[in-house]
Protein backbone atom coordinates (compact mmCIF):
# COMPACT_ATOMS: atom_id res chain seq x y z
CA UNK A 1 0.00 0.00 0.00
CA UNK A 2 0.94 3.94 -0.58
CA UNK A 3 1.65 3.77 3.35
CA UNK A 4 4.39 1.44 3.44
CA UNK A 5 1.94 -1.68 4.81
CA UNK A 6 1.30 -4.77 3.17
CA UNK A 7 -1.99 -6.17 3.34
CA UNK A 8 -3.03 -9.73 1.44
CA UNK A 9 -5.49 -8.85 -1.76
CA UNK A 10 -8.31 -10.60 -0.13
CA UNK A 11 -8.15 -7.91 2.60
CA UNK A 12 -8.26 -4.96 -0.28
CA UNK A 13 -10.72 -2.54 0.38
CA UNK A 14 -12.13 0.56 -1.97
CA UNK A 15 -9.92 4.04 -2.06
CA UNK A 16 -6.65 1.71 -0.82
CA UNK A 17 -3.94 2.93 -2.84
CA UNK A 18 -2.03 0.38 -4.34
CA UNK A 19 1.03 -0.67 -6.59
CA UNK A 20 0.41 -0.63 -10.08
CA UNK A 21 1.98 0.97 -13.29
CA UNK A 22 0.70 3.23 -15.92
CA UNK A 23 -0.05 2.91 -19.31
CA UNK A 24 3.93 4.22 -20.01
CA UNK A 25 4.89 1.32 -17.58
CA UNK A 26 5.53 3.86 -15.02
CA UNK A 27 4.97 2.49 -11.66
CA UNK A 28 2.25 4.42 -10.02
CA UNK A 29 0.11 4.12 -6.84
CA UNK A 30 -3.57 3.78 -7.71
CA UNK A 31 -7.28 3.69 -5.89
CA UNK A 32 -8.39 -0.51 -6.04
CA UNK A 33 -12.14 -0.01 -7.02
CA UNK A 34 -13.42 -3.28 -6.67
CA UNK A 35 -13.37 -6.89 -7.10
CA UNK A 36 -14.81 -8.70 -10.23
CA UNK A 37 -15.21 -12.03 -8.50
CA UNK A 38 -14.37 -12.71 -4.50
CA UNK A 39 -14.51 -16.50 -3.94
CA UNK A 40 -12.93 -17.17 -0.15
CA UNK A 41 -14.28 -21.25 -0.51
CA UNK A 42 -14.00 -22.68 -4.16
CA UNK A 43 -10.68 -24.97 -4.91
CA UNK A 44 -8.92 -23.86 -8.12
CA UNK A 45 -6.10 -24.82 -9.97
CA UNK A 46 -3.32 -21.73 -9.96
CA UNK A 47 -0.55 -21.45 -12.19
CA UNK A 48 2.63 -20.22 -10.59
CA UNK A 49 4.82 -18.10 -12.50
CA UNK A 50 8.64 -18.33 -11.16
CA UNK A 51 11.49 -15.84 -11.89
CA UNK A 52 15.13 -16.41 -12.10
CA UNK A 53 17.45 -13.79 -10.34
CA UNK A 54 15.45 -12.61 -8.62
CA UNK A 55 13.28 -15.31 -7.77
CA UNK A 56 9.99 -14.31 -7.08
CA UNK A 57 6.16 -15.76 -8.12
CA UNK A 58 3.00 -14.71 -8.49
CA UNK A 59 0.26 -16.82 -8.42
CA UNK A 60 -3.16 -16.71 -10.91
CA UNK A 61 -5.61 -18.59 -12.53
CA UNK A 62 -5.34 -19.70 -16.30
CA UNK A 63 -7.32 -16.86 -17.48
CA UNK A 64 -6.02 -14.13 -15.94
CA UNK A 65 -3.79 -12.25 -17.88
CA UNK A 66 -0.01 -10.98 -17.27
CA UNK A 67 2.28 -8.78 -18.74
CA UNK A 68 5.11 -10.16 -20.59
CA UNK A 69 7.93 -10.12 -23.28
CA UNK A 70 9.73 -11.70 -25.39
CA UNK A 71 13.12 -12.70 -24.38
CA UNK A 72 14.97 -10.74 -26.89
CA UNK A 73 13.72 -7.49 -25.57
CA UNK A 74 13.56 -5.58 -22.33
CA UNK A 75 11.64 -2.52 -23.68
CA UNK A 76 9.02 -1.90 -21.79
CA UNK A 77 6.66 -0.54 -24.19
CA UNK A 78 6.81 -4.43 -25.89
CA UNK A 79 4.82 -5.77 -23.11
CA UNK A 80 2.15 -7.27 -24.18
CA UNK A 81 -0.83 -9.55 -21.91
CA UNK A 82 -1.12 -13.16 -22.31
CA UNK A 83 -3.47 -15.77 -20.22
CA UNK A 84 -1.38 -17.13 -17.59
CA UNK A 85 -1.62 -20.85 -18.94
CA UNK A 86 -0.06 -19.50 -22.08
CA UNK A 87 2.75 -18.13 -20.25
CA UNK A 88 5.92 -20.12 -21.31
CA UNK A 89 10.10 -20.54 -19.24
CA UNK A 90 12.09 -18.09 -21.19
CA UNK A 91 9.73 -15.32 -21.40
CA UNK A 92 10.07 -12.30 -19.33
CA UNK A 93 7.61 -10.58 -16.62
CA UNK A 94 7.56 -7.16 -14.87
CA UNK A 95 9.52 -7.35 -11.51
CA UNK A 96 9.48 -4.53 -9.03
CA UNK A 97 13.40 -4.15 -8.17
CA UNK A 98 15.40 -3.55 -4.82
CA UNK A 99 14.96 0.24 -6.51
CA UNK A 100 11.31 0.41 -6.85
CA UNK A 101 11.88 0.09 -10.93
CA UNK A 102 10.17 -2.22 -13.14
CA UNK A 103 13.28 -4.75 -14.85
CA UNK A 104 12.10 -7.19 -16.91
CA UNK A 105 13.32 -10.48 -15.65
CA UNK A 106 13.52 -14.21 -17.24
CA UNK A 107 10.65 -16.97 -16.08
CA UNK A 108 12.48 -19.80 -15.11
CA UNK A 109 9.63 -22.34 -14.58
CA UNK A 110 5.79 -22.76 -14.31
CA UNK A 111 4.02 -24.90 -12.54
CA UNK A 112 0.52 -25.49 -11.08
CA UNK A 113 -1.36 -25.99 -7.31
CA UNK A 114 -4.46 -26.50 -5.97
CA UNK A 115 -5.68 -23.47 -3.58
CA UNK A 116 -8.91 -22.59 -1.80
CA UNK A 117 -9.90 -19.18 -2.27
CA UNK A 118 -9.27 -16.64 -5.52
CA UNK A 119 -10.05 -12.68 -5.33
CA UNK A 120 -9.16 -10.78 -8.67
CA UNK A 121 -9.33 -6.88 -8.07
CA UNK A 122 -9.74 -3.81 -10.30
CA UNK A 123 -7.78 -0.85 -9.91
CA UNK A 124 -7.99 2.50 -11.17
CA UNK A 125 -5.13 1.97 -13.77
CA UNK A 126 -6.17 -2.17 -14.64
CA UNK A 127 -2.77 -3.40 -13.85
CA UNK A 128 -1.48 -4.03 -9.79
CA UNK A 129 1.92 -5.63 -8.38
CA UNK A 130 1.24 -8.77 -6.34
CA UNK A 131 4.29 -10.78 -4.54
CA UNK A 132 6.36 -7.79 -6.71
CA UNK A 133 5.35 -8.89 -10.39
CA UNK A 134 3.17 -6.75 -12.66
CA UNK A 135 -0.21 -8.01 -13.19
CA UNK A 136 -3.15 -7.03 -15.57
CA UNK A 137 -6.53 -6.77 -13.16
CA UNK A 138 -8.28 -8.17 -16.39
CA UNK A 139 -9.00 -12.15 -17.45
CA UNK A 140 -10.64 -14.32 -19.79
CA UNK A 141 -10.25 -11.64 -22.69
CA UNK A 142 -6.68 -11.75 -23.76
CA UNK A 143 -6.67 -8.26 -24.75
CA UNK A 144 -6.17 -5.97 -21.50
CA UNK A 145 -6.46 -2.54 -23.33
CA UNK A 146 -10.03 -3.79 -24.64
CA UNK A 147 -10.66 -5.08 -21.21
CA UNK A 148 -9.68 -1.65 -19.32
CA UNK A 149 -12.17 0.17 -21.99
CA UNK A 150 -14.66 -1.92 -21.25
CA UNK A 151 -14.30 -0.96 -17.71
CA UNK A 152 -14.55 2.80 -17.87
CA UNK A 153 -17.84 3.06 -16.68
CA UNK A 154 -17.15 1.71 -13.35
CA UNK A 155 -13.79 4.14 -13.48
CA UNK A 156 -16.13 6.67 -13.89
CA UNK A 157 -18.77 5.89 -11.52
CA UNK A 158 -16.00 5.48 -8.86
CA UNK A 159 -14.67 8.96 -9.30
CA UNK A 160 -17.56 10.72 -9.64
CA UNK A 161 -19.50 8.76 -6.48
CA UNK A 162 -15.98 9.14 -4.57
CA UNK A 163 -15.72 12.89 -4.95
CA UNK A 164 -19.42 13.84 -4.51
CA UNK A 165 -20.29 11.59 -1.75
CA UNK A 166 -16.76 10.51 -0.23
CA UNK A 167 -18.14 8.68 3.40
CA UNK A 168 -21.25 7.27 1.71
CA UNK A 169 -19.25 5.91 -1.15
CA UNK A 170 -16.76 3.28 1.12
CA UNK A 171 -19.40 2.48 3.63
CA UNK A 172 -21.57 1.36 0.62
CA UNK A 173 -18.66 -0.11 -1.55
CA UNK A 174 -17.40 -1.95 1.69
CA UNK A 175 -20.83 -3.17 1.91
CA UNK A 176 -21.87 -4.50 -1.86
CA UNK A 177 -18.85 -4.47 -4.28
CA UNK A 178 -17.13 -7.09 -2.06
CA UNK A 179 -19.75 -9.44 -1.73
CA UNK A 180 -18.95 -12.87 -2.98
CA UNK A 181 -18.72 -14.51 -5.88
CA UNK A 182 -18.37 -12.87 -9.39
CA UNK A 183 -19.69 -8.86 -9.88
CA UNK A 184 -22.84 -8.40 -12.41
CA UNK A 185 -20.68 -6.12 -14.68
CA UNK A 186 -18.08 -8.68 -15.15
CA UNK A 187 -20.91 -11.25 -15.97
CA UNK A 188 -22.37 -8.93 -18.06
CA UNK A 189 -19.39 -8.26 -20.20
CA UNK A 190 -18.45 -11.78 -20.35
CA UNK A 191 -21.78 -11.82 -22.13
CA UNK A 192 -21.10 -9.29 -24.74
CA UNK A 193 -17.59 -10.38 -24.78
CA UNK A 194 -19.05 -14.10 -25.83
CA UNK A 195 -21.29 -12.76 -28.40
CA UNK A 196 -19.20 -9.81 -30.35
CA UNK A 197 -15.72 -10.99 -30.23
CA UNK A 198 -13.73 -14.05 -31.90
CA UNK A 199 -13.66 -17.21 -29.59
CA UNK A 200 -9.66 -17.10 -30.06
CA UNK A 201 -9.60 -14.21 -27.77
CA UNK A 202 -11.48 -15.70 -24.84
CA UNK A 203 -10.07 -18.46 -22.46
CA UNK A 204 -11.85 -21.68 -22.97
CA UNK A 205 -12.85 -22.29 -19.20
CA UNK A 206 -14.38 -18.90 -19.45
CA UNK A 207 -15.42 -17.09 -16.17
CA UNK A 208 -14.95 -20.47 -14.07
CA UNK A 209 -11.22 -19.06 -13.64
CA UNK A 210 -12.09 -15.43 -13.41
CA UNK A 211 -9.99 -15.12 -10.37
CA UNK A 212 -6.37 -14.70 -9.18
Amino acid sequence: LKDGRQKAVKDLNPGDKVLAADGDGKLVYSDFIMFTDRDSATRRVFYVIETKEPVEKITLTAAHLLFVLDNSTDDLHSMTAAFASSVRAGQKVMVVDDSGQLKSVIVERIYTEEHQGSFAPVTAHGTIVVDRILASCYAVIEDHSLAHLAFAPVRLYYDVSSVLFPKNFISQSNATLQQEGVHWYSKLLFQIGAWLLDSRMLHPLGMSVNSS
